[in-house]
């Protein structure tokens, strides 16, 4: 079996191969899968069959099986959904399988489209690159800009500089001031 065969079998949407893992038809009940579980736990055991690679990697597939199938939240998504559901409800919960199959509708998408086009908005950022609010400025512009931030900074001269008082000088200012 191919790489591309095992993904897409793992993560159908049929919602059939686990029940056909454990013999069973899908709607099976909960005893039922017990009891196929057993018996082909039994029959596929590393123990019971030792150097068969085959029958390990069955009795792993059956162990999978049979733990998603028993778990009746994991059932009712495997059933809605398959292998999918399953492995986003591993990944994300149980919401995120919702949000992830609601966003996912052809409805959803169907309504996005239809406000798009009933609001002649796409998008925000969309729409103010359309009309030139975040469209970056001109050269021109840009050179008017810098000539008027270097005409507003102060002179630089060195002939009276600022003198800021040290915090000794400080200091003793202040205690000449307390006597």
């Amino acid at each position: 079996m191919s790489h591309v065969d095992e993904a897409a079998r793992r993560l159908s949407q049929t919602g059939t191969s686990l029940y056909a893992v454990l013999e069973l038809k899908k709607g099976a009940s909960p005893e039922d899968i017990k009891k196929a579980y057993r018996k082909l736990a039994l029959k596929y055991h590393p123990d019971k069959n030792p150097g068969d690679a085959q029958a390990a990697e069955i009795f792993k597939e059956v162990n999978t099986a049979h733990s998603i199938l028993s778990d009746p939240t994991k059932r009712k998504i495997y059933d809605q959904h398959g292998s999918l559901g399953i492995y986003l409800y591993d990944h994300f919960g149980e919401e995120g399988v919702t949000y992830y199959f609601v966003l996912n509708s052809c409805w959803f998408k169907t309504l996005l489209v239809l406000c798009a086009l009933l609001t002649c908005c796409c998008c925000c950022c969309c729409c103010c690159f359309c009309c030139g609010q975040l469209k970056p400025p001109s050269e021109e512009t840009l050179r008017r800009r810098h000539e008027q931030n270097v005409q507003r900074q102060p002179p630089r001269s060195g002939a009276d500089p600022i003198k800021v008082p040290s915090a000794a000088q400080a200091i003793g200012h202040i205690e000449e001031r307390s006597e």
